[in-house]
């Protein structure tokens, strides 16, 4: 029978080993879940700034994840998942800081 690598997610051990690259697609899979709940919420009330808030930090961020993962696809080295991750984030923060800080609506 073949071998089957289990993980235990339910306690730390069983991340302490996990990849930048790993990171990033969790993240970016959790805000495209979460951008199916603040879409509709966004819909039906466009006025509330928590909801707003939220579907612009989402959309920044796996937009931003995303990014990452097309220059990761264009050959861009190994060495580079790490920091490219902390850049998307860390662009995220920025962008999301200057436009709510304008706030153009």
């Amino acid at each position: 029978m073949a071998k089957v690598l289990r993980r235990e997610w339910t306690r730390r051990d069983g991340w302490r080993d996990t990849k930048a690259g790993m990171w990033a697609w969790l993240v970016q899979r959790a805000a495209a879940v979460l951008l199916l709940v603040a879409i509709p919420l966004h819909i039906a009330n466009p006025f509330r700034r928590d909801v707003r808030a939220a579907l612009l930090a989402l959309v920044l961020l796996h937009a931003l994840l995303g990014v990452r993962a097309l220059v990761l696809d264009f050959g861009a080295p190994l060495r580079w998942h790490r920091p490219l991750l902390a850049a998307a984030v860390a662009l995220s923060i920025v962008c999301f800081a200057a436009v709510w800080r304008w706030q153009w609506y």
